[in-house]
């Protein structure tokens, strides 16, 4: 092996789970495994070093200038990149250039701005789970079960939470959904174990991380500069501090810093936002499309109008955790009702936000020591622009607004930063100027040697011409000798005493003076000295930036606010939004012409709005029915999203709202499978009903749709039926079902709190036109068949279907007692009377014998009995 080839090996020891990039001249190198497995992800050709001996080495490489966007790759497969630089002037190096690995990138480690999704956080997480505490019964608070903490490296956030149960951790896991995740899978609950080995794409061992709990104490201490960690809420023994401590070291090591703009952690609880799982996510098209892996036409993409990053991730986040508490929801409404009714002062916000660079990333930039010469410029531009912006919001009135108007802008780093900084600096040090001229008389100096050494010459000529008088005095440079004054031999005499002769020509001599060797030094070492000078101020402006990186934090974070906020504004103004009244959790909900957001907008003046009337103590649940295509599950979702936007902070599309706040939303829409896990659609539909009954309260808003239809009829039936009466007896939270169980509707009539209501068609020459209407009362029938003819099912199988039907409706039946379903009429003789439920006479006594006879009356409550035998009787009937 070649010197070069074992410290590759060495370096590439210390690193194994990573790919490593080592510098070579304009190239970053990869050998042997590495060269193997990144050649084709990046699409590169294979070569070998030393090709053909028995120390052959596969290799490939990419061009240093244009590594970040392989290295983005390579983090977007899952993957982890070690960059190994050259740490020393090849020029001054004897032997092997030294090299050191100068940085560690991976997934959820990410600070280069063109590697991040600008309006999406990007989160580091690590999981400790007590042994033993796998059950989630009876487990204590602080020091039991299991935490989660998660850091965001690229802003500074920091926050923990702690789990009782391994499913409760699982569902909020699903929604954080970290890049990388620090854990030990062996120590994990079953269900957190199968969740991070399949849903986690980057998983890093916690184990070389994790520290004793005194130690990872002390270090979270250390990092925030407090004495103890209680005044964060935090005990010393608790997983959540082993797990911040591992996260807090692991980002450490690879970023080589101490990020110190990591200055506090929070503790997050469930009971203080509205919780979105991951399926009610998901169903409500919150943030992404079912169809598509995007945005698509989510409310996400209706209601984010920001126009800076940070203003993005903070909306975005504002959807995913609405708020609970009354003030803190009037506060934002107050803010959006403030800019709503001023659009000029609305527009020249707009268009100031526009301008304004992501003040948190920038900083975390230069806290690692990775932001470049033009990122600074873009810090200082906006630091420039910011007072302004917040001086043209003075007087509106919003606690929210007031509050962010009144942030430090930091006008000292500003004034720094537009003194010590070109007008547009360049990329890279290496490629321009950085720091303007006057700012250093020593630069500028070396700055003119290095960029017009020609005229400097000529100064020196022309000032030596007049001292000594002799006009064909040159200044001549030669490789071997340098710069030197050449005179002629008719001119010798003139030539002062203080020249000394250098070289002997045909017909002149060349002398050097202090001043032209000063000159020549000068000149020829101006450009490496101008660039080391810059260096060292450009440092210097850097090392200012990361010692404010606390003061930029909380700006960006005020003007993420006023973004939010104006892009609401900008949304309910154009939209014709209405501020929503709300009001103390189980009040109700009340919407007047309400509309569905995405919907609205793809359909415009032919959206049909609706009202919708939940009241816990009148109509606790809504039982919709009507066809298929009637418009049910837009007017499920539809509720959905006015509530969880209300509490978003946004205003809503309606005419009147009257919402009271729920402390979560529970969805259970449409029909999915999981293969993965060898879940059917039924399974699927039943898991997540399970869910909604086990963690449902009376101050939640659950909305299903079509439960028990992936199952037979009666088993169906069943199982709905039993579903409403629990919702209504025992969690008792606001619900909307949706159904084709006709047959449910009964409920209205035994339940004091359950109402029907069906969305309105009409029929007209065989054929059905949606109204989109919600109408108090229930469907008598679906209209399934029409629905398959207007999908262009062959007319045929249409026709046939009516026949079967016909005969269904009739319930007719074979001399078996089964439904009759063949072509053509049915000899009289042979038809039957019309039952109940398609079964004879003798078979329904039958039946009902037998259900009296093996029934438990000592375990059936009042409702039940009530429920059983108005059954019966029906059947009997």
């Amino acid at each position: 092996m070649t010197p070069m080839l074992r410290h590759y090996l060495e370096l590439k020891s210390q690193y194994p789970d990573a790919i490593l990039f080592y510098r070579m001249g304009d190239f970053y190198e990869l050998f042997f495994e590495d060269a193997l497995r990144v050649a084709p992800l990046l699409d590169l050709t294979l070569t070998a070093r030393q090709k053909g001996t028995p120390n052959e080495a596969p290799m490939c490489g990419v061009p240093h200038h244009a590594v970040a966007g392989y290295i983005g790759k390579l983090i977007r497969l899952g993957l982890k990149v070690a960059v190994c630089d050259q740490v020393e002037d090849p020029a001054q190096a004897k032997g092997l250039v030294r090299r050191e690995v100068t940085r560690v990138v991976t997934p959820g480690t990410i600070s280069e701005l063109a590697l991040l999704e600008s309006k999406e956080e990007n989160l580091l997480g690590g999981l400790v789970w007590l042994a033993g505490a796998g059950g989630g019964g009876g487990v204590g608070a602080a020091g039991s079960g299991g935490a989660g903490a998660f850091l965001e490296v690229s802003t500074g956030a920091f926050f923990l939470r702690r789990w009782r149960d391994p499913s409760e951790a699982v569902a909020e896991l699903e929604v954080l959904r970290p890049r990388e995740l620090l854990c030990d899978l062996e120590s994990l609950p079953p269900s957190l174990r199968s969740w991070a080995e399949r849903d986690v794409v980057c998983r890093t061992a916690l184990e070389p991380h994790l520290e004793s709990p005194a130690k990872a104490a002390e270090r979270l201490a250390r990092q925030f500069g407090v004495a103890t960690m209680r005044g964060f809420g935090l005990e010393e023994g608790e997983p959540g501090v082993r797990a911040a401590a591992a996260v807090l070291a692991y980002a450490q090591s690879t970023q080589r810093s101490r990020l110190d703009h990591v200055t506090e952690i929070r503790l997050r609880s469930a009971s203080d936002r509205l919780v979105l799982d991951a399926t009610t996510l998901a169903n409500l098209e919150v943030l992404r499309t079912q169809r598509e892996a995007e945005r698509g036409s989510s409310l996400l993409t209706i209601l984010d109008r920001t126009v800076t990053a940070p203003g993005g991730r903070l909306l975005r986040d504002w959807l995913r955790r609405p708020l609970r508490e009354l003030p803190e929801i009037a506060g934002r409404h107050d803010g959006v009702g403030a800019l709503a009714a001023d659009p000029s002062r609305l527009a020249r916000l707009r268009s100031a936000l526009a301008s304004v660079a992501d003040l948190e990333r920038l900083a975390t930039r230069a806290v690692v020591g990775s932001l470049t010469p033009r990122e600074a410029g873009s810090l200082r531009d906006t630091l420039i622009a910011v007072p302004p912006l917040l001086a043209d919001l003075a007087g509106l009135p919003s606690r929210l607004i007031d509050a962010a108007a009144a942030t430090d802008a930091v006008p000292d780093l500003a004034a720094d930063l537009d003194t010590g900084l070109e007008a547009e600096p360049a990329t890279n040090l290496d490629d321009g100027r950085v720091i303007a001229a006057g700012v250093d008389p020593e630069l500028d100096q070396y700055r003119s040697l290095a960029s017009d050494a020609k005229r400097h010459i000529l100064e020196l000529e022309e000032r030596e011409r007049k001292r000594t008088g002799i006009s064909s005095l040159k200044v001549r440079y030669n490789r071997v000798f340098g710069y030197s004054i050449e005179i002629t031999r008719a001119n010798q005499a003139a030539v002062p005493s203080d020249y000394v002769r250098r070289q002997t020509l045909a017909n002149a001599e060349r002398y050097v003076t202090p001043e032209v060797q000063e000159l020549e030094e000068r000149i020829l070492h101006a450009e490496d000295r101008r660039l080391a000078i810059e260096k060292a101020l450009y440092a210097g402006l850097v090392a200012r930036i990361a010692a404010n990186a606390a003061r930029l934090q909380r700006l960006g974070q005020a003007v993420a606010t006023i973004d939010a906020l104006a892009a609401f504004a900008e949304v309910a103004a154009r939209r014709g939004y209405v501020r929503p009244e709300l009001l103390p959790a189980g009040s109700g909900v009340t919407i007047h012409d309400g509309r569905h957001p995405v919907l609205e907008v793809a359909l415009g003046e032919s959206f049909v709005p609706n009202d919708l009337e939940l009241d816990p103590a009148s109509s606790q649940i809504v039982l919709l029915t009507g066809p298929n295509m009637g418009g049910k599950s837009t007017y499920l979702r539809q509720a959905a999203l006015l509530v969880l936007m209300a509490q978003a902070g946004s205003f809503v599309p309606a005419r009147r709202a009257a919402i009271g706040v729920v402390d979560r939303i529970f969805s259970r829409v449409g029909a999915s499978d999981d293969l993965a896990r060898g879940e059917s659609t039924f399974m699927v539909e039943m898991i997540e009903t399970s869910n909604i009954l086990r963690f449902a309260t009376r101050e939640s808003l659950v909305i299903l749709d079509e439960v028990g239809r992936g199952t037979a009829t009666f088993d169906g039936l069943s199982l709905a039926w039993a579903i409403v009466e629990h919702l209504h007896e025992t969690v008792r939270p606001l619900t909307i079902f949706a159904t084709h169980y006709h047959e449910l509707t009964e409920l209205a009539d035994l339940l004091p709190r359950v109402v029907n209501r069906t969305m309105a068609v009409k029929e007209w020459e065989d054929r059905i036109v949606f109204l989109r209407r919600v109408a108090p009362g229930s469907a008598d029938k679906s209209y399934g068949i029409h629905v398959a003819k207007l999908a262009g099912l062959p007319e045929a199988v249409v026709k046939r279907a009516q026949q079967v039907l016909a005969n269904l409706e009739a319930k007719e039946f074979d001399p078996e007692g089964r439904p009759r379903l063949a072509h053509g009429e049915m000899p009289a003789d042979r038809k039957s009377a019309q039952l109940a439920l398609f079964t004879p006479p003798a078979r329904i006594e039958e039946i009902v014998a037998g259900i009296l006879r093996e029934l438990d009356l000592e375990r059936l409550t009042p409702i039940a009995a009530l429920n059983l035998l108005a059954s019966l009787k029906e059947r009997l009937e």
